[in-house]
């Protein structure tokens, strides 16, 4: 019961929406690894396998990196693709990073970016749930990019706990540093005579 709480919970919160298909540009969910392969081939000059961490869980991917030429999803560069395939050797799960901060042109490309909410205290992720699985995105000012991710159904349910997890242990450490800093604060004020 405890390992279907966050799902319960996140579908409560996010009713499950009516997509046709989850995909981000060339990548919908359930394509064969043979054809997400070439897709990265021809469209990135590194593409490597390796494994990364995912909401600090190990996971096996592989990555497109160093776009070969004008390499874009409607007009926004796209500058790294991260892939996962499930046991039949079917894409589960696809990361894609746009050179983009500007949401409003990230959701009229991707209308499905415009189902996903706000998750409180994640530093700004939003999610959004359909029958087949999940979008899960979140837009970097500093770094200059936005993060789509879309993944299955048996994916998701892996990646509500993961996230759930990864929210406390960041929460966790930002009340450890709030806290040092405080005492920092309250021994500075003190001060020596």
């Amino acid at each position: 019961m405890k390992r279907t709480l966050p799902l319960l919970f996140a579908c409560a919160i996010f009713p499950l929406q009516a997509w046709s298909a989850l995909e981000v540009g060339q990548f919908t969910l359930g394509m064969p690894k043979p054809q997400v392969l070439a897709i990265l081939q021809q469209q990135f000059g590194e593409v490597e396998q390796f494994t990364g961490y995912h909401y600090q869980v190990p996971t096996e991917f592989f990555q497109g990196a160093g776009p070969k030429g004008n390499y874009n999803l409607g007009g926004i560069p796209v500058s790294k693709v991260k892939a996962s395939f499930n046991e039949a050797d079917q894409l589960r799960q696809v990361q894609v990073q746009l050179d983009t901060t500007d949401e409003a042109r990230v959701q009229q490309l991707l209308p499905m970016t415009k189902d996903a909410k706000r998750v409180p205290r994640s530093g700004g992720r939003l999610e959004a749930f359909s029958a087949d699985g999940e979008l899960v995105y979140w837009v970097s000012k500093d770094w200059g990019w936005t993060v789509v991710t879309i993944a299955d159904k048996a994916s998701s349910a892996n990646n509500i706990k993961a996230r759930a997890k990864s929210d406390e242990t960041f929460a966790q450490l930002n009340r450890k540093f709030d806290k040092l800093i405080e005492t920092a604060k309250a021994a500075e004020g003190k001060g020596t005579p």
